[in-house]
């Protein structure tokens, strides 16, 4: 009972802050809430948080440096607000790993690493949101597939900057999951596994982008949604054979 009034709370708490903040648009909001209730019962209210914690790290890496991506035209939304098809890529790994927990909880089979998955899942779209919002100041591009210089804010562009900011996203997603599963003690080295897949799922986001969505024959929720999944199948023999 507990439980469901906290979640409760926090959803009621993302609600205000997104239409405040302008977070997400209206039905971005709706679409929000959905995953959020779907994430908080078929996981638990740690990974509510650690969605929560996502949500409003990646908006302040939208809104940094407006300004100057507005004059660009290279913002997100008019005023930095995302839309529900953000939130339906960026979350449809996670409801996955989520419902495949709610079925393992069900069916009492033997534990696996689920909510390390999720993290890792949103990780990746955290670092590749940080790379993008952040490295778009940085004007020494490269193209992640040759490394000759390229415009900046194109698909598959890498920077110094924008590969400092992608860490950064990657780290607090990793370091709000050690926290919250810290029962027994943080774990380190789970948190650098989390913190280094959500890195390496931006490159992997980064080289689809440059080879596949530049080409027009991927959107970037696609290239998200791929990226997340192919980091996640990644992490999965590591949780297995070494943890």
């Amino acid at each position: 009972m507990l439980d469901t009034v906290l979640i409760l709370a926090i959803l009621a708490v993302l609600f205000v802050v997104s239409r405040v903040f302008n977070i997400f648009d209206l039905k971005g909001t709706t679409a929000a809430l959905v995953v959020g209730l779907i994430v908080a019962f078929f996981g638990s209210v740690q990974w509510l948080i650690v969605l929560l914690v996502f949500a409003i790290s990646s908006h302040f890496a939208t809104k940094a440096f407006f300004e100057i991506k507005k004059k660009q035209h290279v913002q997100e939304g008019v005023a930095g607000e995302r839309r529900v098809s953000n939130v339906f890529y960026a979350a449809l790994i996670g409801i996955a790993i989520a419902s495949i927990n709610l079925g393992s909880l069900l069916s009492h089979s033997i534990y696996f690493h689920y909510f390390e998955l999720f993290s890792i899942s949103l990780a990746v779209v955290n670092s590749d949101t940080f790379a993008s919002e952040i490295g778009q100041i940085d004007k020494k591009v490269y193209m992640i597939t040759n490394f000759k210089r390229t415009t900046p804010g194109i698909n598959g562009g890498v920077s110094l900057t924008g590969e400092a900011a992608a860490l950064l996203g990657a780290f607090i997603v990793a370091i709000s999951y050690g926290l919250l599963s810290a029962s027994s003690g943080i774990n380190v080295v789970r948190i650098l596994l989390v913190g280094a897949l959500g890195f390496l799922g931006c490159q992997i986001d980064s080289i689809l982008g440059a080879a596949f969505e530049n080409r027009n024959k991927l959107s970037k929720g696609e290239v998200n949604f791929l990226a997340s999944l192919l980091s996640v199948l990644i992490a999965i023999p590591i949780l297995l054979f070494v943890f």
